[in-house]
This record gives C-alpha cells, structure tokens and sequence, in this order.
C-alpha cells in the first residue's frame, strides 16, 4: 500500500516512532506524485503561448492541479493546498498561461519551504525501545503500582530522547512511591523521610528484627540491599538530587529501580 494513502505517518499515528524506512518511502512518494505532476503541467504548459487563456474547460492542466492539491492536503501542507487552490480558481475563471506557469513556480517554492518546517528527531535503536514503554517495569509492577504508570512511560521517553536528568527526575518519584511503600509493609513511617542513609538505617533496623531464617525477611533483605544499589546509583545523600545525570546514568537507575520495584511488587 502507498504509504500516502495512509496519511503522513506523524500526523496519522501522532507522537509515535517512525522508521527510517518509512521516511524513505514517505519522501519518494512525495517527490513522485507532486513532483511528476508539477513537472508534467509546466512541459504541458510550456508548448502553448504564454498569452494564450486557459480555463476549467481545459481539463488536462486543470485536472493535474486538482491532484497536486489533493496530494497536498495528504501532506498535510496546508498554505500549499491555499496556493493550489488558487491556481485552479484562476483557471476557472480563466486566466492566462504565463500567469499560470509563475504561479506554478511559486507554488512549487511555497511547498519547499512548508516542508522546511518540519523536523524531525531520530532515535538509535537501542533507545528507541525505551519509548512509550507502558511495562518498563514489568507487568506485575504495573499492578501493584498503578499510580506510577505516568512517571514511569516519562523515564522511558526522557531516556529516549536523550534527556538523562528528566529521566531522573521521573525515577525519583516513583521510588518515593517504592519506599513509601517498603516502609509501610515494615512498619516504619518514612512520610517525610528525605535522607538515604536514614531510610536504609530504619528500614534495616526493622529487617533485623524479623525472624532471620524466614522467607519473607529474606526477600526483604534482598529489596534493601537493592534500595542501596539506587542509592550508589544516585550517588546522592538525599531523595531529590540536584546533580545533572548522563544518559548512561540514566539507563543504569532504570535498571536498578526496575529491579528494586520488581521485588517490591512481589511482597506488598
């Protein structure tokens, strides 16, 4: 199938990831259908005086404007569509082929610059995995922690994108959430609880209260040595830092609050 029978890919499938491929056959259908219809009405054109006048009537130049509107408008080109418009208005009404054949030229460079002012943003693959990842953290995550569903597909976008210390920001909340959350299945109150060292103290001063050979207190040994890798990760006394982070940093948290709020969701 054309790809433009389908739409412009970031305006039918908006915010969404598109191919290089797709790009590619995107460009060539471009070039193909508005290109090869500008070309073939100014060669038709330009066999015919230029004060020679034309009309609706002349069905084949008219008809070869009516598809570059209309493969406009795919594009979503929108001044390019007013232009073409124009330009059959004017045969309507009647109008000259040399008035035709500048107006050609201008529509041509009217769509040159509308496409100018679109960018686009590539991804290498790698981290084109981490975009709008609804189970970053795992499908049992999901459940069990439902209300950082927001911040965790933002980790995954800001990582994407290249923006490590967002990414950060959004893994910060949810481990505020992850704490909360280990500090009440402990029976420790960490509310206002700010201070790594102090959460691991509490948190661990509770574990070794618990029976050691026990299963649960083993796996809650193991989520505590856990939340000290993302302490390391952090490099960071305190819950809210104020360092930039790289996007290496920012893959390697991912994975350790991954792992953290992984286990987490296995005993609460």
């Amino acid at each position: 199938m054309c790809v433009l029978s389908q739409g412009v890919p970031w305006i039918y499938s908006r915010y969404s990831l598109v191919s290089w491929w797709q790009m590619e056959q995107f460009s060539a259908a471009l070039f193909m259908y508005v290109s090869r219809h500008l070309a073939d009405l100014r060669l038709k054109l330009g066999k015919i005086r230029p004060e020679c006048h034309l009309t609706g009537q002349d069905q084949g130049p008219y008809i070869l404007v009516k598809g570059v509107t209309e493969h406009c408008q795919k594009l979503g080109l929108h001044i390019s569509v007013r232009c073409a418009e124009d330009i059959a208005r004017d045969m309507e009404r009647g109008t000259t082929v040399g008035e035709i054949i500048a107006a050609l030229i201008e529509l041509d460079n009217t769509i040159r610059r509308e496409m100018s002012t679109h960018w686009f943003f590539h991804l290498e693959h790698h981290y084109a995995a981490f975009y709008k990842q609804t189970e970053l953290f795992g499908v049992e995550v999901n459940n069990k922690f439902q209300q950082i569903a927001f911040d965790m597909v933002e980790a995954g976008n800001c990582c994407a994108m290249g923006r490590g210390t967002a990414c950060v920001f959004h893994l910060m909340r949810i481990m505020e959430v992850g704490v909360q959350a280990f500090g009440t299945k402990l029976g420790v109150s960490l509310a206002h609880e700010k201070n790594w060292q102090n959460i691991l103290d509490e948190t661990n001063k509770a574990i070794r209260a618990l029976p050691p050979k026990d299963s649960m207190t083993v796996q809650l040994s193991q989520i505590s040595s856990n939340l000290y890798a993302v302490k390391l990760a952090w490099r960071n006394e305190v819950m809210h830092p104020n360092d930039t982070y790289t996007l290496e940093e920012s893959e390697n948290l991912i994975t350790q609050v991954k792992l953290f709020m992984g286990q987490l969701a296995q005993v609460v």
